[in-house]
Order: C-alpha cells, then structure tokens, then sequence
C-alpha cells in the first residue's frame, strides 16, 4: 500500500474493508463507487492522493478509479461550498426554468461566473460558503425544476425565490409533499378515455397505502391464486396476457421468464427496475410511492414462479420507498407467503 499524506482515519479505514468485504476476492474492484463515495464523504472531493489509494487498496491501477470519478457527475475532484447545490439542466428541468435558477442563485450567492458562463461545471463562491454546478436528470421530471441542495430533493423551485434554497433545511416526509418529500399526491382522476389497471389506484380519493386498505380492495388474492398454480401455468399466463416491461424495449415478460430453466442450479435474483434514469420519465414512483403493495405483490408471484429467493428494488438515489412492515406479519411475505 503506497503512503499517503492524509491522515487516514482509522473509522474510514473500518468502512472501506467492511465495503470490500461485501464482494468476492476475485470481484473486489466492484466496490470502486462505494469507496469513493466513502472518500468524498469524509474530505469533501476525491483528491489525487484519494485516487491513488483506492486504486492500491482494490490492486487496480490509478486510471481505473479515474475514469469512474470524471464519469459520474456525484463525484467531485475539488471541493465544494459548505453548501452544495446541484441544478438539474435537463429537458424538463430546462423548459421549467432551472437555467433562471442557476443565473439567480450566482447572483445570489455572489458566484462570479468563469470563461464559459453557466455552462462551467463548478463554480464555487468567493467564501466558500456556496457551491453551484450544473447536473443532467435527477429523476424527478414530473416537479420540475428540481435542484438538490447537499442531499436533499428540492422540488418546483421558484426560480425568483432561490434564496429559500440557501435557508436551513428541515426533513419533511415524503407524504407531505414538499421540500425533500416527492409532490405526487395531487395527481387528477383519470382523463374519460383512460383505462387505468397499473395506475388504477393513484388518485382514488379513499386510497391509502395501508397493507389494510391494500386487503380490503382485494390485495394479495392474485398472490394466493399463484401458489396454488405450477410454474408452468403462471408461465403460460404471463405469455397469453402479452405483458410486456414499461422500459424503453417492451420485451414479452412470459418470454424473459422462459429463459430460467426449471432446473435452474445457479441461484437466480429478481431485480425490480424502478430507476427512472431517463430524462423525462416519471412513472415508477407512482406505484412505489401509492401502490406499494401491488409492487410487492407482483414481486412475490415473481419470485414463486421462477423460483427466486432474493428480489432487489433498483431505486435512484432521490426517492424514497415505503416500508409496512406488518405485510410480514399478515402473512403476505416470508415463510408464510402461501396464507
């Protein structure tokens, strides 16, 4: 291990070996990001020197962290203001005006701005108070323009009002719709040519995402029906009801789902796609965020049809899930899943 000037201390030396460890020997370069965010997290930016000894700790060579810091926009190799303020510039954010916020909160924030105007990537205030950039989608395109202030989600930013952005943050929940929440809650019945059946509870006036109220209306009775089919049945129905994935391909679900053998020895993994990382899309936290148990349901009829013991929800990084954990204890998930 190459020496370094920094003092490393000895808690960011525990996390970094308890990252590695979560991967195998031969495939311990996977925990590159999470070291990196371990290092910007405890010096404010990933220096030359962090670089370096990232690299020697993962047996990789320099380059290899490199190209993963100038990549991802998260990552920083100067440090930023006491405050951080990313601004989302892409489509949705831009014709909402994030372009006025980023000029106003410059001029808020007495930023002067360098040889190529907004479009420099970090511009960080004369007293180091403030820091500005510019970022592409945060994935949240519905609420535009959306900015985030350190960590957190700000949603519909008044432009003229960017000084608000600047006042000490309060944690709000995400129902409550402002600040850090996600303002979805103000969603309008559906249009007289519409015919919702994902989406047919966003809005309802009497819905709740109580696992109760999910019962009621008859939650988890496709769950029951399920256990009681062969994999090949359930097979056989996905591909009659031509269901396909709400992503850009559309693939036939019953046709990715033949792919698993019956016999399948390898361990084999569910992973749910709700990221939203193309700008503009809005959709899955609808579903995780007022229909969390229809989500959960169709994981679990999932998961029993191929066989599958653990089941991942692939989320960006500015929403928030939901949690009820009494759907365990209701028999709905778990060793008791069949009722």
């Amino acid at each position: 291990m190459a020496s370094t000037a920094t003092k490393i201390p000895a808690e960011l030396k525990r996390q970094v070996d308890a990252a590695i460890a979560q991967y195998p020997p031969e495939r311990k370069r996977s925990a590159a990001l999470p070291l990196l965010h371990l290092w910007q997290e405890r010096f404010g930016f990933i220096s030359d020197e962090g670089i370096n000894w990232i690299a020697d700790k993962l047996e990789l060579q320099p380059i290899n962290i490199l190209e993963l810091v100038t990549f991802y926009p998260m990552l920083r190799q100067k440090s930023a203001g006491k405050t951080h303020i990313r601004v989302c510039r892409t489509l949705s954010c831009a014709m909402a005006g994030s372009y006025r916020v980023m000029e106003n909160l410059c001029a808020a924030a007495g930023i002067a701005r360098g040889p190529n105007g907004l479009h420099d990537p970090f511009l960080v205030s004369k007293d180091g108070k403030v820091s500005v950039e510019f970022v592409e989608c945060l994935a949240s395109c519905g609420t535009a323009p959306v900015c985030m202030v350190d960590d957190e989600l700000r949603e519909n930013v008044d432009p003229n009002a960017v000084a608000d952005l600047f006042l000490s943050r309060m944690r709000v929940t995400p129902e409550s719709g402002q600040g850090s929440g996600l303002n979805i809650n103000n969603q309008t019945s559906p249009h007289p040519l519409e015919h919702r059946l994902v989406f047919k509870n966003i809005g309802r006036p009497d819905w709740t995402t109580d696992i109760d109220c999910y019962l009621d209306d008859g939650g988890y009775q496709e769950l029951k029906k399920a256990v009681t089919m062969s994999r090949t049945d359930i097979l056989n129905e996905v591909k009659t009801s031509a269901l396909r994935g709400r992503g850009g391909a559309g693939f036939p679900t019953g046709v990715k789902w033949s792919f698993i053998k019956p016999d399948e020895k390898k361990p084999v993994y569910l992973i749910c796609n709700a990221d939203e990382s193309e700008p503009g899309t809005f959709k899955d936290r609808y579903i995780i965020h007022q229909d969390p148990h229809q989500l959960l349901e169709g994981i679990l009829i999932s998961c029993y049809a191929l066989n599958v013991h653990t089941a991942y929800i692939y989320k960006g990084r500015v929403s928030r899930g939901h949690k009820d954990p009494r759907a365990r204890h209701r028999g709905s998930a778990g060793e008791e899943v069949s009722g």
